[in-house]
C-alpha cells in the first residue's frame, strides 16, 4: 500500500510539468465523424520516434517532443493514408485542429486479403481485438473471435472463462447485453462485429461488476455516403445456421439503420457419467452413457436513427426478439444400490430429458452527446430500457424401464417478467494540454418477477401431479445509485489516470418461503488507477490496478429444488455473498510493420469465492449449489508474438502460464487446492492468391483445478478456407473444426460421500460453410469462418 501511494503522489505532483508536442482531432472527411484507433506515428528525419491511438472524440496528443521539424503519419484501415511533411514544434504544444481522412475508393474488403490488421490494440486501460484479424469467426459468434486471446477457454458447456473466471460483463457499443456472460457472446454475430474491447482492469468509470472485467463489443459503424449493407449466411454439419443482415443510409446530418436476423448454434456430444454416491448407510453406484445435444437460438429485428448537427448527436436505437438455450438428453442409465456391501437394487433405465430457457424482449436506448469544442469537452446523457416478457425455464426429466415403460419423472416450470433500466449522465473536462477530467452518475435498477412449479409422475395413477410443497412466489430487485470522479494527465512519455467509484447497493429478495427473505444495502468504494509509458521504437509499457466484485445473480439465491435432469437436482442460496477481487496488471507492448510482441503479467486475489458444490441428495441423486467457498489466488503471464514470416504467411503465437491456488473454508468434503495452468496457441494465415485466403490453427489447453476435483487437458486443430468473388462483394468461407476429432473433456470430483468422472466427446469434425455479400458503399471488415474452444455439450451434468 506504501508503494501505491507514492506512486499516485508520483502522478499527481506531476500535474503542473507540461512538455512540447503535437495534438489533433482526425475526423472522417465525408461524414465528419470521429476515428477512434487511428495510428498517429511522428518521424524525425524519417524515422519514427513517437506513436499514438485516437480516442473515442478522435482525439489525440503526443508529448515529449524538443524544439524542430517533424513529420505526421495518420493511418486508420479504410482510409488513405494521411501524411504531412513538416511540422514545426516550438515550445508549447502545437494544436492541429481538426484533420480529415479521405475513404478508400476501394471497399475494406478489396484491401484486406493483402494486408493484416493488428490483432490487438493496447489502450491505457482496455485492450482491443480486431474482428478481422482470425478468418474463424464468419457464421460464428462474438465467442469465435475472443478464441485467439490468451487465457481465453470455453468448457464442455460453452461457457466462456478468462483467466479461469466467468465473472465478465458484457456490453454492446457501450450498453448492456440482452443477455449475459457466455450467452450474450453467443448471441452476437461476428458478422456485425468491429471489434471488442477487453477491460480487464476497469476504470471508476464502468461497472463494478465482474472480478475479470469487461467485454465491450463494437458493432460496424463506418459507412459512406448513401445506402449500404450486407447479408451473412452460415450453416454446418450439425445443422447450426444463421443469417443477419444490415441496411443503413447516411446523409450529411444523420443516418438510419435496419437489421434483423436468425441464429441456431447447435453442439452435441456423446456423454458418459460414473458416478458413486453415499447417503447414510446406501451406496449408489450408476452409470449414464448416452448422446447430448443443445441449441442457442435468437431471432431478432432491431433499428436506429442518428441525427447530428455541428455540436450535437441525438440517437435512437429500438431492438426487439426472441431467443433462448435448449437441451436434450437421451441416455442409458444402469444403478446399483447396496448396504453393508450386499445388493439390494439392480436397474437398468433410460433417462430422457429436455431443457428450454426462452425470452421475448424489448428494448430501446435513446441518448444525447453535446461538445463543447473539438478538444474533447463534453457531456453525454443515455437512457436504456429492457422487458423480457414471457421468460420461461422449462425442465422435464423422465426413467423409462426396458419396456419403454415411464417409472419416474418430473415436470418444472419457472415463468417471470424482467425489467432493466440503466441512466446514464457523463462529463469529460480537458482542464489543461494534457490532462482530462472525467465525472457521471449512474442509475441501474433490475427487476424479476415470477413463480416456480413443478409436476412428479405417480406410477400408480399413471399421471403426473402437482408438488404443492415446491410451489414458490419470487421477487428479487437490485438497485443500484453509483457516482465516479477520474483525472487523468500525461507528461512527455508519460500518461496516467486516477479514479474512485462510490455504490450503493439495495437489494431485495421475497419469497413465499418467507424463511428465504432478504434485504441487503451497502456503500462501497472502489478504486482505480493506470499508468503508461510510451518508449522509443514503439515500446509501450501499461501498468493497472482496480478493484471488482461479482454480485451473485438471482439463481445463485432461488430457494427451492429444481433439476437438472433425474439425478442431478439443484438449489439456490439466499445466503450467498458477493466476491471481492483485486486486480493487478502489468503489459508490456512493442511492434513495427513485420512484427509485434506483448507480455502481460497479472495478480488477482478473489474474498468469499463463489463455486457450484456438489453434495448427495437421495440414493443415486446429486445436489448442486453455489457457496462462498473461500479465497482464491492466480497469478501469471500471458504471450503473444506475431510476425509476417513471408509476404504471404503471417503467424502468431499465443500462450498462458498461470498459478491458482484455492482455500477452501466450506467443509463439504472440498480441500484446498493448487494448479499450474497452462494453454497455447499457434495460428497461421496463407495469402495463396489476391483473393484466397488459408487459416491453419493448433491449440492446447491446459488442465484446471476447482475445490472438488480437476478437469484434463485436451488439444485439437482448426483449418479454414476463403475465397473472394465478383470484385470482392462476395466472400465465402469453409472451416474444418477438431479435424482430427482429438477435443475430450474429462473431469474428476472426489470427496468422501461422492465420486463422479465424466467424458465428453464432441461430435466433430464440425464443417461450416459462411457466405457473405456486401452492396454499394459498405466497407466490409468482417472474419471468415466459424471455429472456438466451444467443443462439448454436457459439462455440469
Amino acid at each position: 500500500m506504501k508503494i501505491l501511494n507514492l506512486i499516485l503522489f508520483f502522478l499527481t505532483s506531476s500535474f503542473l510539468v507540461m512538455g512540447q508536442g503535437i495534438k489533433g482531432v482526425v475526423i472522417d472527411e465525408t461524414t465528419k465523424k470521429p476515428i477512434e484507433y487511428a495510428h498517429v506515428i511522428i518521424n524525425k528525419n524519417e524515422k519514427p520516434i513517437k506513436e499514438a491511438m485516437t480516442g473515442k472524440n478522435g482525439f489525440f496528443i503526443i508529448t515529449g517532443l524538443s524544439e524542430g521539424e517533424y513529420q505526421l503519419q495518420i493511418r486508420s484501415l479504410g482510409y488513405d493514408p494521411y501524411f504531412n511533411s513538416r511540422i514545426v514544434v516550438g515550445n508549447t504544444v502545437k494544436d492541429l485542429n481538426v484533420i480529415s481522412m479521405r475513404t478508400l475508393e476501394v471497399g475494406l474488403a478489396e484491401v484486406e486479403v493483402v494486408a493484416n490488421k493488428k490483432q490487438v490494440i493496447y489502450k491505457l486501460d482496455k485492450r482491443v481485438v480486431e474482428a478481422s484479424s482470425s478468418l474463424l469467426s464468419a457464421g460464428g459468434s462474438a465467442i469465435d473471435i475472443l478464441e485467439n486471446t490468451p487465457s481465453i477457454r470455453v468448457n464442455a458447456e460453452g461457457e466462456v472463462t478468462f483467466r479461469g473466471s466467468s465473472g465478465f460483463t458484457v456490453y454492446i457499443n457501450g450498453k448492456p447485453s440482452v443477455f449475459s456472460g457466455s450467452q450474450a457472446l453467443e448471441q452476437i454475430p461476428a458478422g456485425q462485429i468491429e471489434n471488442i474491447e477487453i477491460i480487464t482492469t476497469p476504470s471508476a468509470q464502468y461497472d463494478t461488476q465482474g472480478d475479470i472485467g469487461i467485454i465491450n463489443v463494437i458493432t460496424k459503424k463506418k459507412f459512406d455516403s448513401g445506402l449500404s449493407g450486407f447479408i451473412n449466411i452460415s450453416g454446418s454439419k450439425l445443422k447450426s445456421k444463421s443469417i443477419d443482415f444490415l441496411i443503413t443510409k447516411q446523409n450529411k446530418t444523420s443516418r438510419w439503420y435496419f437489421g434483423g436476423g436468425a441464429v441456431n448454434h447447435r453442439r452435441k456430444s456423446h456423454f458418459e457419467q460414473e458416478k458413486t454416491t453415499v447417503v447414510n448407510d446406501t451406496t449408489t453406484v450408476s452409470f449414464s452413457k448416452g448422446p447430448r445435444e443443445s441449441t442457442w437460438y435468437m431471432y431478432w429485428l432491431k433499428g436506429g436513427w442518428n441525427y447530428s448537427t455541428a455540436r450535437t448527436t441525438y440517437s435512437l436505437d429500438l431492438e426487439g426478439g426472441y431467443g433462448g438455450l435448449k437441451r436434450k438428453g437421451d441416455l442409458d442409465y444402469s444403478e446399483t444400490q447396496s448396504e453393508s456391501g450386499k445388493i439390494f437394487t439392480n436397474a437398468e433405465l433410460y433417462s430422457r430429458d429436455d431443457f428450454d430457457i426462452h425470452e421475448t424482449f424489448y428494448q430501446g436506448n435513446v441518448s444525447i452527446k453535446h461538445q463543447f469544442n473539438d478538444q474533447g469537452h463534453f457531456i453525454n446523457g443515455r437512457f436504456f430500457l429492457k422487458y423480457g416478457d414471457d421468460a420461461l425455464e422449462y425442465f422435464e426429466s423422465n426413467l423409462y424401464n426396458l419396456n419403454n415403460e415411464r417409472e419416474q419423472g418430473h415436470r418444472a416450470w419457472e415463468a417471470e417478467d424482467r425489467w432493466n433500466v440503466r441512466g446514464n449522465l457523463d462529463y469529460e473536462f480537458p482542464y489543461s494540454e494534457t490532462g482530462r477530467l472525467k465525472a457521471g452518475y449512474q442509475y441501474y435498477s433490475y427487476i424479476e418477477d415470477g413463480d416456480y412449479k413443478m409436476k412428479y409422475w405417480n406410477p400408480e395413477i399413471q399421471d403426473f401431479y402437482w408438488r404443492d410443497d415446491i410451489y414458490n412466489t419470487f421477487f428479487f430487485q437490485q438497485e443500484i445509485n453509483s457516482v465516479y470522479a477520474i483525472l487523468g494527465e500525461s507528461y512527455r512519455a508519460l500518461e496516467f489516470q486516477v479514479g474512485v467509484r462510490g455504490e450503493h447497493t439495495r437489494q431485495v429478495l421475497e419469497s413465499s418461503k418467507e424463511w428465504a427473505n432478504r434485504l441487503q444495502k451497502r456503500f462501497e468504494l472502489f478504486p482505480s488507477a493506470h499508468l503508461g509509458l510510451n518508449l522509443p521504437q514503439n515500446q509501450k509499457i501499461l501498468l493497472s490496478y482496480s478493484r471488482r466484485t461479482n454480485r451473485p445473480q438471482l439463481y445463485y439465491m432461488e430457494p427451492y429444488i429444481t433439476y437438472r435432469d433425474y439425478y442431478t437436482a439443484e438449489i439456490g442460496n439466499p445466503d450467498i455473498r458477493p466476491e471481492y477481487i483485486h486486480s493487478f496488471e502489468l503489459n508490456y507492448a512493442w511492434s513495427d510493420e513485420q512484427k509485434s510482441v506483448s507480455a502481460t503479467a497479472f495478480y488477482r486475489n478473489r474474498k468469499d469465492k463463489i463455486e457450484r458444490l456438489r453434495v448427495p441428495y437421495t440414493a443415486g441423486v446429486t445436489l448442486d449449489s453455489m457457496a462462498n467457498v473461500g479465497h482464491d489466488y492466480s497469478a501469471g503471464i500471458e504471450l503473444t508474438s506475431s510476425l509476417q514470416a513471408l509476404k504471404w504467411w503471417n503467424t502468431q503465437v499465443n500462450g498462458s502460464l498461470y498459478a491458482y491456488k484455492v482455500e477452501n473454508e466450506y467443509k463439504t468434503g472440498g480441500q484446498d487446492e493448487t494448479s499450474t495452468n497452462y494453454e497455447i496457441g499457434w495460428y497461421n494465415t496463407f495469402d495463396a492468391g489476391k483473393t484466397t485466403r488459408i487459416q491453419f490453427d493448433g491449440n492446447f489447453v491446459g488442465p484446471s483445478v476447482t475445490t472438488q476435483g480437476r478437469t484434463d487437458s485436451f488439444w485439437y486443430i482448426n483449418l479454414a478456407i476463403r475465397q473472394q468473388l465478383l470484385k470482392r462483394k462476395l466472400t465465402a468461407t469453409l472451416a474444418f473444426r477438431d479435424i482430427f476429432n482429438t477435443a475430450r473433456y474429462v473431469s474428476n470430483i472426489t470427496t468422501p460421500t461422492l465420486k463422479s468422472y465424466t467424458r465428453i466427446r464432441p461430435d466433430y469434425p464440425l464443417i461450416t460453410l459462411s457466405v457473405s455479400y456486401t452492396f454499394n458503399q459498405f466497407k466490409f471488415s468482417g472474419g471468415d469462418s466459424r471455429g472456438s474452444h466451444d467443443l462439448f455439450e454436457g459439462t455440469n451434468h
